[in-house]
């Protein structure tokens, strides 16, 4: 077998691999292998989560050729390496996107198609809120603290004194949520265009009993002239290749911040293009997720940008340029090199 025949069979291996640990993490047997402080058998598994051991078998000596867990000696007990369950849960997570592929690829297909529309939102498929705030839970729990802070320490000061921040995009409410139980001085607004993460956002809060913020419905690319000039800090995370009028949307975020106010612009910006990225397993997930999430979800118009997350980085920093900003600080995400915090400043 040639080298390129083994590359592609890899290819094909991996990707069963990532239904299987996603199929894991749906039944419980992921939690099971990360909380075990010592190895189990599949039949220990199958009676723990009153599922047939057959399956079980099949599912862990998926991942344990994929090299996603380990097995002993006599390849009936398995576990997975202390060093190596955060990356597991992590992975675990991002694995859950490929049914989600699965269930996407007639509609995506159609999208190709010049007589079809382009588009498909991201709430006409199941579970896929619930993928991507688990990815901030169990991914990026503490990026306030690894990703956001520390890329524009002079906004802590302002936040433990009193400032009016937004979360254009916010979804289910994680990221502001937890900046607005912690900063109680600061009032804080969460947008997003859809209503139903919006209701989650809401009931966390209320729920935490968090009373310096509020939410709206709003779309990011016409926000509301009430909003002129209104806020110290603006914050997006994964929402502006997204969007079908990026350019647009970024001189609306202009307007609404106070002059010397700052935006952060959290975003995949993948460097040297195609070429630069060959065989980066990040990247390839990338291409991937915005093949059948990104491109789908923004091509609502036909007039519309298709940034898709592969828009890149020097795109995006003309794109900010453009819309009135200057870059004051770049900086990466330590657990993600794709992702990065672009801290513009108006």
């Amino acid at each position: 077998m040639s080298d390129y025949q083994k590359q592609m069979m890899h290819h094909v291996g991996a990707s069963g691999v990532m239904l299987c640990l996603s199929m894991a993490w749906e039944l419980g047997v992921v939690e099971m292998l990360l909380e075990a402080k010592q190895p189990l058998t599949s039949q220990q598994v199958a009676d723990k989560l009153n599922l047939r051991e057959r399956y079980v078998r099949e599912i862990l000596g998926a991942l344990t050729v994929g090299e996603v867990i380990s097995v002993d000696d006599s390849s009936t007990k398995f576990h997975v390496p202390e060093d190596h369950k955060q990356t597991l849960a992590t992975v675990s997570v991002f694995s859950r996107f490929m049914p989600q592929f699965g269930m996407r690829y007639n509609n995506v297909m159609d999208c190709t198609q010049q007589r079809n529309p382009g588009g498909m939102l991201y709430g006409e498929s199941p579970w896929m809120y619930s993928i991507l705030e688990d990815m901030l839970v169990t991914a990026k729990k503490d990026m306030i603290d690894t990703d956001i802070l520390p890329a524009m320490p002079q906004i802590v000061p302002k936040l433990e004194s009193g400032i009016k921040v937004a979360e254009l995009g916010c979804a289910t409410g994680f990221l502001v949520n937890k900046l607005a139980s912690r900063f109680k001085k600061s009032a804080f607004l969460g947008v997003d265009v859809a209503s139903k993460p919006l209701e989650e956002a809401r009931a966390d809060a209320n729920g935490r009993g968090i009373q310096n913020i509020t939410y709206s419905t709003d779309n990011i690319e016409n926000i509301s002239e009430k909003y002129n000039g209104s806020f110290d800090w603006i914050l997006t995370r994964y929402v502006i290749h997204d969007l079908a009028y990026p350019q647009q949307a970024l001189n609306q975020i202009y307007r609404c911040l106070k002059p010397g106010g700052i935006y952060s612009m959290i975003d995949v910006a993948l460097e040297e293009g195609i070429i630069g990225n060959i065989a980066n397993g990040t990247s390839m997930l990338y291409y991937s997720l915005s093949t059948f999430m990104c491109l789908p979800e923004s091509f609502r118009q036909p007039d519309s940008a298709a940034l898709g997350a592969t828009w890149g980085a020097p795109l995006a920093r003309e794109m900010v340029a453009k819309a009135g900003f200057t870059i004051i600080n770049e900086s990466a995400s330590p657990t993600d090199e794709k992702e990065i915090h672009f801290v513009c400043q108006k």
